[in-house]
């Protein structure tokens, strides 16, 4: 029996496997601990990932004025996207599927587990930039990737054709576009850029704490249109040799640390 990289545990819930004896397999949580599965649906690949940015009590991400989350927002364009690429045959793999969190590099492996050709990570920004007649769409990638710049130009370019359309008070930095955030030592500064071996982008879709901009994530339409744009930045990257677009000189910021193994909450496993 050839045992699979990758496990949905009965309460939907994916997981790495990390050994299988008989029926019993050796599973790492969402939290990074051991578990243990008899049951479960065998994932052998997926060639995209989407990574729905925080999750769970202990990790909120920001909060738009209109009491919508980031954690949820961000979950909400994952699946929609999902289920865009899916109606392309693409496969695809949630690193989260519900509410709970995961520590960065729990997340990462999950890609590079499956040999996963990308990952999105997906995000809604804070605190509010200054006022904008443009969206505020900010991108980030792995400096020593040029696969992963592409796919980041490609991701801002849909995503901004996208949200133009709609008519709000945008909020955007004054050097929005695509770029490069290193820490002060010279790595990548995000751990979902950092972990992977798999080519990954991290988007920042908008600001949730600019109130309008907050009122139009909470919509129908926003999700739609966003997440339909990034499946078409990933089916452009996946099959055409576009290049993207956007990007600008590249940052040095050390962010906060991810949420630890100390306060992170496995969810159940079914």
């Amino acid at each position: 029996m050839v045992t699979p990289p990758v496990l949905i545990s009965p309460s939907g819930v994916p997981v790495a496997v990390l050994e299988t004896d008989r029926l019993l397999r050796t599973v790492l949580t969402p939290c990074g601990n051991e578990g243990y599965l008899a049951r479960g649906i065998p994932l052998y690949e997926a060639r995209v990932v989407l990574d729905p940015g925080h999750g769970g009590a202990a990790d909120t991400g920001a909060w738009g004025a209109n009491g919508l989350t980031e954690k949820e927002i961000n979950l909400r364009v994952a699946q929609a996207a999902a289920d865009a690429l899916t109606e392309r045959g693409v496969s695809v793999l949630l690193t989260r599927t519900g509410d709970y969190s995961s520590p960065l590099y729990v997340r990462a492996n999950l890609a590079d587990s499956l040999n996963a050709d990308l990952i999105v990570s997906i995000h809604h920004n804070a605190p509010t930039a200054q006022p904008s007649s443009q969206p505020g769409v900010e991108v980030f990638y792995q400096a020593e990737s040029e696969e992963s710049r592409r796919l980041g130009g490609l991701v801002w370019d849909y995503t901004m054709a996208a949200l133009s359309d709609f008519d709000v008070r945008w909020a955007a930095a004054p050097d929005a576009g695509v770029m490069t955030v290193l820490n002060s030592e010279g790595d990548d500064a995000y751990g979902i850029l950092r972990h992977p071996e798999t080519v990954s982008t991290l988007v920042e879709l908008g600001y949730i704490s600019n109130r309008s901009e907050a009122e139009l994530f909470a919509t129908e339409e926003y999700v739609t249109a966003v997440s339909v744009a990034i499946a078409d930045a990933v089916v452009a990257y996946l099959d055409t040799d576009e290049a993207g677009a956007g990007y600008v000189e590249g940052r040095v910021f050390n962010p906060a640390p991810g949420i630890s193994r100390t306060v992170c909450e496995d969810p159940d496993l079914g």
